[in-house]
């Protein structure tokens, strides 16, 4: 089983279910320190804020400045409402919280919760002080859903991140989920996989981009705490700069594969394409991919250049014809072919479709750890 939860016919909508504050205060908490709502001006605060914290909380991955601007044009955020910032008489954000809610939620009305605090002013009751503000306005988001779905409170840390697991512990949330991150050194050879016989692997692209949205949705159906990713959010991650269409693959067939049941699944109409983009076969459809980015910032906090793997996936009814290995294969070769060291990804510890163990007969060995935190209403 996924752990994500499903609709359950008895629940009564959390607006019912949830009694939320008509306004929140501000927090007081910190020394000279000034509370409000962020904007789009506090990116760069934000950012030196994140990176500040980052050092001590995650020290091998980065926040990025157009990771940031993109959330704050997201469509379901709303930093007036979604987000608070504290900073000192310098100008210096000491800490920035957010929590957003889902556009269109499935089966988990799902409240992100993000807080940063500066490692010099932690042990003042900020933390504390920022978690409660975000509780207030996460609970908001609940009474104003009139879904019958589970809410939840959800955020993430590394394991190394002890004391912001002991608060959010302490105020009620559940370890609920483990993530390795996984490396593996390109130097090794990489085995050849065999080929899917009516499959072709073709570069991701502009053209593929709502077909493949669409193959990710439903691959990623099953596994924990997943929503479907609307295409403004998979725009959005297109366009970081650290995105590689050119090193990620996907594997395409006929738009009615020979597999019981696929015929009748509806297919999701494409978006349009950017206006120069060629068009893909109409008859064609995505039932697999491998999706690259490469942060050349966090190469130095490693030590060595490298690729990410930010999702590997194959629709359910083409799964167990070793496609996923196909593809990965294939990547982890055009890595090497880029003069990238080694490639490093992310696994859900018990991801139902076995991918852990499909990493690890590739080569790829367990490093750092990470957990989601939630609580449940």
């Amino acid at each position: 089983m996924s752990g994500t939860p499903q609709h359950d016919p008895e629940l009564r909508p959390l607006r019912d279910r949830v009694t939320a504050p008509s306004s929140i205060a501000l927090p007081t908490a910190g020394d000279g320190l000034t509370w409000r709502p962020a904007t789009a001006d506090d990116i760069g605060p934000i950012l030196d804020l994140k990176r500040a914290a980052g050092a001590v909380d995650h020290p091998r991955w980065l926040v990025t400045r157009d990771e940031l601007e993109e959330e704050f044009k997201g469509e379901n955020f709303a930093p007036e409402h979604d987000t608070v910032i504290a900073v000192d008489a310098a100008g210096r954000a000491v800490a920035y919280g957010s929590a957003a809610a889902p556009k269109s939620p499935e089966t988990i009305v799902w409240v992100e919760l993000d807080g940063t605090v500066a490692p010099d002013r932690r042990g003042e009751g900020i933390g504390s002080a920022l978690l409660s503000w975000q509780e207030a306005r996460g609970l908001q988001h609940f009474a104003a859903c009139d879904a019958t779905l589970p809410g939840w409170l959800a955020t993430g840390a590394n394991e190394a991140a002890t004391d912001t697991i002991k608060l959010l512990e302490a105020r009620g949330y559940d370890r609920a989920r483990w993530w390795l991150e996984l490396e593996r050194d390109l130097a090794d050879p990489v085995a050849e996989a065999p080929a899917a016989p009516g499959v072709r692997l073709v570069p991701y692209g502009p053209m593929w981009q709502e077909r493949a949205r669409d193959a990710y949705n439903d691959a990623f159906r099953d596994h924990w705490g997943s929503q479907p990713a609307t295409a403004a959010e998979w725009a959005a991650s297109d366009r970081l700069e650290a995105s590689r269409a050119d090193l990620s693959v996907l594997a395409v067939t006929s738009a009615t594969p020979d597999i019981p049941g696929a015929e009748d699944e509806p297919r999701t109409p494409d978006a349009p394409s950017a206006p120069d983009a060629p068009s893909a076969p109409d008859d064609e459809r995505v039932v697999g991919f491998c999706l690259v980015d490469v942060a050349k910032d966090e190469w130095p906090l490693r030590g060595f250049p490298f690729g990410y793997v930010t999702a590997v996936g194959v629709r359910r009814e083409a799964r167990g014809e070793g496609l996923a290995r196909t593809l990965l294969a294939h990547v982890l070769r055009l890595l090497r072919a880029e003069g990238l060291d080694k490639a490093v990804l992310d696994v859900d510890a018990e991801n139902p479709s076995g991918a852990l163990g499909l990493y690890q007969s590739l080569g790829f060995t367990v490093g750092d750890r990470a957990v989601s935190l939630v609580k449940r209403f």
